[in-house]
């Protein structure tokens, strides 16, 4: 059976249109399918933006940077805003919190003091060492705020009134000392040099000046006190002086103590030196031992480092001290009777006097 040419071409033509058809709406679907995933992948994003939309109107999204503001002069900087964190590494936020770590540490002051069981020592040559307070020992109980200066003259005050007693100390480099003029310039008291066993010899001598500063002083009506400066080296050159200030003095009497004053020589070496804390110690006690036998009162004499470290000051610590610190505040961390605080000019006396604070009132004890 034949054909024509026109019956073909319409049947090409009509099974074409079919695949066509098809095509369109395979691609039809796969865009959108394709638009689905996207959009579902990005819904975060998309609900984020639309939440920003919203929080520029009202202003209330704390997430919001108002780039106004920054223009027209924020305080604001970039280590305010915390969205430079996404983009360290660990490692780098690892290092930043390790460098302000280091800076917290460097900011705290270390305790040498361990929680106050230590004091400080600053040595004559000026190196600092820390030690040991013993919580057995009375600990110095003053309140730093009940010193104050009036009339020329520091002075301990407990409730308002006034629980100190302002004193010189006087010996044969002064000359002649007006011990009028002393008392009338708000001293109460004097301690007065007696003698001292020499550094080098080891001979005992009587201060050229100490009968007429005894009289003079007792006239004027000053208490009185006596000084000895002591080189020995043994218990009996120890008992060898205190009976020296027993016999000098007879039967004169006095109403403050008698001071015991060992210490180091400047430029020169003491006998003292070569002597262990411990027999120092010894030495101090059998002094004011035999002093003490007499009925009068006795006072060791120290700086802080004297006191602390050349001496065993746990076999002293019961005995009035004299504490030589001249400083605006004392920093001793035990008791202590009486205080040289300063060097300074006094009525009477020639040359500078070393100025005495007694918490004590020793004419009444």
């Amino acid at each position: 059976m034949a054909y024509n040419d026109d019956f073909f071409e319409e049947e090409v033509e009509e099974d074409s249109k079919f695949p066509l058809f098809t095509a369109i709406v395979a691609s039809v679907m796969l865009a959108l399918i394709v638009v689905v995933i996207v959009l579902f992948i990005n819904r975060d994003s998309i609900k984020i933006n639309k939440k920003h939309e919203s929080v520029v109107k009202d202003n209330k999204y704390e997430g919001y940077v108002d780039l106004e503001e920054y223009i027209s002069g924020s305080k604001l900087t970039s280590d305010d805003l915390d969205i430079w964190d996404e983009y360290l590494d660990d490692d780098e936020k690892e290092e930043e919190v390790y460098v302000e770590e280091n800076k917290e540490e460097e900011n705290k002051e270390e305790d040498l003091s361990q929680g106050g069981s230590k004091t400080k020592i600053v040595k004559d040559d000026g190196t600092e060492v820390w030690v040991n307070i013993n919580k057995y020992i009375n600990p110095n109980q003053l309140d730093n705020a009940s010193f104050m200066q009036k009339n020329g003259r520091l002075a301990c005050y407990k409730d308002g009134e006034k629980i100190s007693y302002s004193g010189i100390i006087v010996d044969k480099n002064d000359d002649f000392v007006d011990f009028s003029k002393v008392k009338r310039d708000n001293i109460d008291f004097v301690l007065i040099k007696i003698g001292q066993r020499g550094y080098s010899t080891g001979n005992i001598s009587i201060d050229e000046n100490f009968y007429d500063n005894l009289k003079n002083a007792k006239d004027a009506g000053l208490h009185v006190g006596l000084l000895f400066s002591s080189q020995a080296i043994s218990v009996e050159e120890a008992e060898e002086e205190a009976q020296f200030v027993i016999d000098t003095l007879g039967e004169e009497k006095i109403d403050y103590p008698v001071c015991f004053y060992m210490d180091y020589v400047q430029n020169d070496k003491a006998r003292v030196e070569n002597i262990m804390s411990e027999q120092k110690s010894i030495i101090a006690k059998a002094f004011m031992n035999k002093i003490e036998e007499k009925g009068m009162n006795t006072i060791l004499y120290g700086d802080k480092e004297w006191l602390l470290c050349n001496l065993n000051y746990t076999s002293v610590a019961y005995y009035d001290i004299l504490l030589d610190q001249e400083e605006d505040l004392p920093d001793f961390p035990y008791r202590f009777t009486m205080w040289k605080y300063a060097t300074k000019d006094v009525a009477g006396v020639s040359g500078k006097s070393e100025l005495l604070m007694s918490l004590i009132d020793y004419s009444v004890k």
